[in-house]
């Protein structure tokens, strides 16, 4: 814009009429607000990440998170900055105002100025105001450049401080197709939770069957089947081989216990030899009458020798 086109009545007006400096100086304290809100959000994250990842949380998922986490920091940090750098940029375009403010003619000078000319030239009889009317002129046109060039000073100073950094949204650290998925594994544990419940109904339904069956031995023993059914329906609901399970713990423990009974048998019967060769050497020896015993057998049948 040609502000040396413009009268002072309008450039003055112009910088008289507006709202002054109180906008800019409120938009740079908001911007400051900002940028420190958004300096503290990204030290406290990089701190948090950093603590996680360095004393408490370690291995491959540890280093995910912190790789995700630092576009975002990345982002706050440069948009804090960027904050920052707009809040100082309002401070110079306020700056740059008042000093064009005060640059600028007031505009009752410039009124004044205008109805002293009107009245000299009402009043201009034979010339005698000419030198006045001049001299009002003169004064004029000195307003008419000094607000051209606080115009364009303005000008000036509100491009170099209206120069801001653009602001960029941050980037995608999340799966878009995330909510997506998890609909998917909601829904498929409802069927599953759905086929539970089917398995559960005939469970009860076979239940009755299966006592009444247990009532009678040679039923039970003829008609297995409704054990069978109760086990496969409990191993539906559970979705685990039951029935299977069973089977092998009880074969697995039944071998535990006849390897264990080997080495043991082994032993027992290492450590009891001496034992049962010398209980076998008494019990022989117990079976023979002892000698002297025969001996006075012998004595007592013979017949007493004759009084002589």
């Amino acid at each position: 814009m040609d502000f040396a086109a413009l009268p002072p009545e309008i450039n003055s007006g112009r910088m008289y009429a507006g709202a002054g400096a109180g906008p800019l100086l409120a938009a740079a304290a908001a911007w400051n607000g900002l940028a420190l809100e958004l300096n503290t959000t990204a030290a406290s994250i990089e701190s948090i990440v950093t603590l996680l990842t360095g004393e408490q949380w370690l291995g491959p998922a540890s280093l995910s998170m912190a790789a995700a986490a630092q576009p975002y920091i990345a982002w706050l940090t440069y948009t804090g900055a960027s904050a920052e750098h707009a809040g100082a940029q309002a401070m110079a375009s306020a700056a740059a105002y008042e000093a064009a403010f005060a640059a600028t003619v007031p505009p009752p000078i410039i009124a004044a100025n205008r109805a002293l000319l009107a009245a000299l030239v009402a009043t201009n009889f034979l010339g005698i105001n000419t030198p006045a009317i001049m001299a009002t002129e003169a004064h004029y046109m000195e307003m008419w450049a000094q607000d051209a060039m606080a115009m364009y000073a303005y000008a000036a100073s509100s491009a170099n401080s209206g120069t801001l950094n653009p602001l960029t949204t941050p980037s995608q650290s999340t799966n878009p197709g995330g909510l997506a998925a998890q609909s998917a594994a909601v829904g498929q544990a409802a069927a599953a939770a759905t086929v539970n419940q089917v398995g559960l109904s005939s469970l009860i339904t076979d239940l009755p069957n299966a006592v009444m069956s247990l009532a009678s031995p040679i039923t039970s023993v003829a008609d297995a089947t409704g054990l069978t059914g109760i086990m496969q329906s409990i191993d539906d609901l559970l979705a685990i081989p039951m029935v299977a399970n069973i089977l092998n713990g009880g074969i697995n423990t039944a071998a535990w216990f006849v390897m264990a009974a080997i080495p043991n048998a082994i032993f027992l019967s290492n450590a009891l030899a001496p034992t049962t060769a010398a209980a076998e050497a008494v019990e022989g020896a117990a079976a023979r009458p002892p000698q002297r015993a025969r001996g006075w057998q012998k004595a007592s049948h013979r017949r007493p020798a004759p009084a002589r």
